[in-house]
C-alpha cells in the first residue's frame, strides 16, 4: 500500500522469517557465536533464552543454515503444544528414521536408541534446535533430558539447543542441569533500535531518512527494545505517513501507532481508518 510512497522494493518490517532480514546486533552477533561453539566444541547442551519477540526462531534458522556447510546435520523442531509422543515421532521423521502414523512410543524410542548409538559408533552427531520448549507439554522436559544422556554417553553425538523465554521458568532449571552453557538475547538499546530500523530500510530499498529522532526515542520506548515490536510499530508508522502525506515520521504517529498495536478505539486513531479503508 505505501511502497511507492516511501520508495521501498518491499515492506521492511514484516514478520515473516526471512534469513535475509536477520540484524547481527551486539547480542545476536554473541549468540551466534556460542550456538556454533556447541556445534563444534562438542557441546550436549546449551540453554537459549530471551523475552518473545527478540528473534530466537530466527537466530536457531541461521544456525541451521550456517550448518549446513558443517560436517554436522542440524535439525529444527518447533515444540509449541507438542506432547512427547509428537515430539519423538517428528524428530524420528526428520532423522528420516521412517517412523509410520502406528509407530507407538517405545518402538519410537527404539528408533531413535538404535540412531544414536550409532553416531556414536562412528563418531558423528547431530545438532537438535528445539524452540518453544516453555510452550510445550510437561512430559517433553524429562524427553529431551533423556535424549541428553542417550546420546552422549560413549561419544558427545547429539547436542540439544533448547529455546525458552525465561531461564529461571521451572522448564528451564530441570534442563539448565545438564547445559554446558547459557545462551541469551536481550532487548535492544536505543542505538541499537536505531540501527535496527535503517537496516530493515535499507533492505527494502529505501536510502532516505523516514523517521526522525524524537520518532527514533519514541519508537524504543514503546517496544521496549523487542524486535517484534518494533516492527510492528514502523509498519503502522510508514502506513499513517503514507495516508497523511508526511514527508518524515515523527514521535506523534509514533505515538498514534502504538496505541494502535494496544487496541485504542477506531475513532480515536487514523491510522484504524486507514487500514479498514474509512
Amino acid at each position: 500500500m505505501y511502497y511507492d510512497f516511501w520508495n521501498l522494493t518491499q515492506a521492511p518490517f514484516h514478520q515473516q522469517l526471512d534469513l535475509e532480514y536477520f540484524f547481527e546486533s551486539e547480542f545476536h552477533e554473541e549468540a551466534l557465536a556460542r550456538l556454533l561453539f556447541v556445534a563444534d566444541e562438542q557441546k550436549k547442551c546449551a540453554i537459549f533464552t530471551g523475552p518473545s519477540g527478540t528473534g530466537k526462531t530466527l537466530t536457531l534458522r541461521v544456525v541451521q543454515h550456517l550448518l549446513k556447510r558443517s560436517p554436522y546435520q542440524c535439525e529444527y523442531l518447533d515444540l509449541f503444544g507438542v506432547g512427547e509422543e509428537e515430539f519423538l515421532w517428528q524428530l524420528c521423521a526428520q532423522l528420516r528414521l521412517g517412523p509410520s502414523h502406528t509407530t507407538q512410543l517405545p518402538q519410537l524410542w527404539r528408533q531413535l536408541t538404535d540412531y544414536l548409538t550409532g553416531l556414536q559408533l562412528t563418531q558423528n552427531r547431530v545438532i537438535l534446535l528445539l524452540d518453544h520448549v516453555d510452550q510445550c507439554r510437561p512430559e517433553c522436559i524429562k524427553t529431551i533430558e533423556r535424549l541428553i544422556h542417550t546420546g552422549n554417553q560413549q561419544f558427545p553425538s547429539l547436542a540439544i539447543v533448547p529455546a525458552f523465554e525465561k531461564l529461571n521458568s521451572e522448564s528451564a532449571t530441570t534442563v539448565s542441569r545438564l547445559s554446558d552453557l547459557s545462551i541469551e538475547l536481550a532487548q535492544f538499546d536505543q542505538e541499537t533500535t536505531e540501527n535496527y530500523i535503517r537496516h530493515r530500510l535499507s533492505l527494502a530499498g529505501c536510502s532516505d531518512p523516514v523517521f526522525n529522532d524524537g520518532a527514533f526515542k519514541k519508537i524504543h520506548k514503546t517496544s521496549s527494545g523487542i524486535p517484534e515490536k518494533i516492527n510492528q510499530i514502523c509498519d503502522l508508522a510508514l502506513l499513517a505517513g503514507y495516508e497523511q502525506n508526511l514527508l518524515e515520521i515523527d514521535a506523534d504517529v509514533i505515538a498514534r501507532a502504538g496505541h494502535e498495536i494496544k487496541g485504542a478505539p477506531l475513532s480515536t486513531n487514523r491510522i484504524s481508518e486507514v487500514i479498514h479503508g474509512v
